[in-house]
């Protein structure tokens, strides 16, 4: 039960973000700690294996994520309709789930250049978006919202390691 907190590290860093904590050594340390009980608990299910779906998921997620991120920031097509086209032409080529996690690095590559200065960040974020999904596999399925958290989660994680980009 303790996974399901992953899927809650972006209300809690929005809430120590509110009381400007969130890039501070508490904050980082809050939503690090959160992140690794999530990951230890999620790693203990009896029903978790370690399986090439993870390594798989964490690829396609990094895909979705760099071509939604170059799509919107080098050509200037924006975020929305970057990901979008992601979506469209991985609709196409993919099939099954794997559709979906492109969907969800997608969302990951939705990030300002702000707050990602460079792809490495971005990368990470794009690969742990893909094993978070796998992780969190039993969280909130059929809920609408499910993707843009897991992709939040990935992204604020990644944040709160780099600085936030600042």
């Amino acid at each position: 039960m303790l996974h399901y907190l992953m899927i809650c590290i972006p209300l809690l860093g929005a809430a120590l973000d509110i009381f400007d904590v969130l890039f501070t050594p508490l904050g980082r340390l809050i939503i690090l700690a959160a992140a690794l009980v999530g990951l230890v608990a999620a790693v203990r299910r009896p029903s978790f294996s370690l399986c090439p779906q993870l390594a798989r998921s964490a690829l396609i997620s990094l895909a979705g994520a760099v071509l939604t991120f170059v799509l919107s920031t080098q050509l200037n097509l924006g975020a929305v309709v970057a990901s979008a086209l992601v979506g469209l032409v991985g609709a196409q080529v993919l099939q099954g789930q794997d559709q979906v996690v492109l969907y969800l690095g997608a969302f990951v590559g939705m990030s300002s250049t702000l707050r990602f200065p460079s792809l490495a960040p971005l990368i990470v974020a794009g690969l742990l978006g893909g094993c978070l999904f796998e992780l969190t596999d039993e969280c909130w399925v059929g809920v609408g919202g499910r993707l843009g958290t897991i992709a939040a989660t990935a992204v604020v994680i990644v944040l709160v390691i780099t600085g936030g980009g600042l």
